[in-house]
This record gives structure tokens, sequence and C-alpha cells, in this order.
């Protein structure tokens, strides 16, 4: 129903606007496992969302979940990452518009931590209206 991923929508603007760092998993994915061990390794502060345990258990509703990240990041696979209200992908897959290269990617060149200690706009104000 369109009632529910409009609900979906907005329930992920809801939370890249509120949290500096949002990551959206799967519990039985390593791909997802290694991301939040790259954000705990860094220590910083994050939201993370788990979507369901792999996608073929999810319910109605976290299934409209996912395919609503789809629908707004072109991006199919977990974890979706957010910072500072931007995709940046998953840990090795980049955003879909190719500004940015994954977690991993962010790690090594030494983006992430740059993004991280960016004073800039906050969250909410950074939103990528593309998202919206």
């Amino acid at each position: 129903e369109d009632a529910d991923y409009a609900k979906a929508r907005k329930d992920i603007q809801d939370r890249i606007a509120s949290n500096k760092i949002v990551a959206y998993t799967y519990g039985l994915s390593p791909f997802s496992s290694e991301t939040l061990a790259v954000l705990d390794e860094i220590g910083v502060d994050y939201e993370s969302v788990e979507v369901g345990l792999e996608w073929f258990l999810l319910g109605k509703e976290k299934s409209v979940l996912r395919a609503e990240l789809l629908e707004m990041t072109g991006q199919s696979s977990l974890p979706h990452v957010f910072i500072g209200g931007q995709h940046v992908g998953g840990l090795f897959t980049g955003s879909s518009d190719g500004k940015y290269p994954g977690l991993a990617g962010l790690k090594e060149s030494g983006e992430l931590q740059k993004m991280i200690d960016d004073d800039g706009p906050s969250a909410v104000d950074a939103v990528d209206p593309a998202l919206l």
C-alpha cells in the first residue's frame, strides 16, 4: 500500500535527519557486522537499524522499509550508511551517484574521519534533497 511506503520513507528521513550517522543492517550479514565494527572502531555515535536477520526473513513492514531504501538510494543491498544526511553506500559499495566509495573506502582514504569531525551543517540541514 502507498501509505506503507510513505511511512517507511518518513521514518528513514526522520532518522537520517536526527542522527549524524545511521546504518541500516541485516543481523546475519558479515558486511553489516563489519560496518558496525568499523563505526565502533572509530568510536563514533551512530544509530543502527536492523532491518531483519536477512532479506528472505523479512515481514511486510521490513520488506517495505528495504524497498523504500532501494527507491531512495538506488542500492538494493544492505548495509546502507548515511553520514550527515548523505547516503555513502554500504561497506564496499559506493553511493549510486559515485560521489562516495562506501564506508571502507572512506575510512581507507581518511575521508570518513573528516566527515565525522566536520562541524558543518547539522544532519537536519544537510539531508540530500534527492532523498526527500
